[in-house]
């Protein structure tokens, strides 16, 4: 009967050790987000996880293995090969090496304009838009604070779902950088 306190009293005292307590996931990682069963719904998605630089949002705004990034042209140059199977996986280590050269609170502002929808069916259509991308980052070797051009977005309803299924950029403007230059730098840096 002796034993039963003492077995009780280190019970007691190693209870807690099969208990630890971890840091909390970040609030802003999913209250972001937003389905989309809406086009505006996705887009406004994908606006907010390049601003905010999310990357699990960001990730959750393509399709899987059918997405394709097509570069501009110009700004791809002799490093067309790098575009030549761009897929989600290449959008996500891009954008994660963007954030590691991000501050601690990100600035980046995108804004669309001129956005036409065309629909192919009622699960799929093109977006297309003229982008402003204003980037915060801290990589001295990559200069462009502002990138401009013409987002062509090839978009598709799964499961009630919108999604990106393509992306092609294209520059608008003779000396601008494009979204192909930031991807194009920051995959290989």
């Amino acid at each position: 009967m002796r034993r039963a306190p003492l077995l009780l009293l280190l019970l007691v005292l190693l209870l807690p050790g099969c208990f630890q307590l971890r840091e909390p996931e970040p609030a802003d990682a999913v209250s972001e987000w937003i389905q989309p069963t809406q086009i505006d719904i996705l887009l406004s998605n994908f606006t907010t996880a390049v601003e905010r630089l999310n990357p699990a949002n960001y990730e959750r705004c393509f399709s899987g293995p059918a997405y394709r990034f097509v570069p501009d042209p110009t700004a791809a140059g002799t490093t067309a090969a790098l575009f030549a199977n761009w897929s989600v996986s290449e959008e996500r280590d891009y954008f994660n090496s963007l954030r590691r050269r991000a501050p601690a609170t990100p600035a980046n502002q995108l804004t669309l304009t001129n956005r036409r929808d065309q629909f192919f069916t009622t699960d799929s259509a093109e977006v297309s838009a003229l982008y402003q991308l204003r980037i915060v980052q801290q990589d001295t070797a990559f200069r462009p604070a502002l990138l401009e051009g013409s987002i062509r977005l090839v978009v598709r309803r799964r499961n009630n779902e919108w999604k990106i299924a393509g992306w092609r950029d294209q520059r608008t403007t003779g000396a601008q950088a494009t979204w192909t230059d930031l991807k194009k730098y920051f995959i290989s840096h």
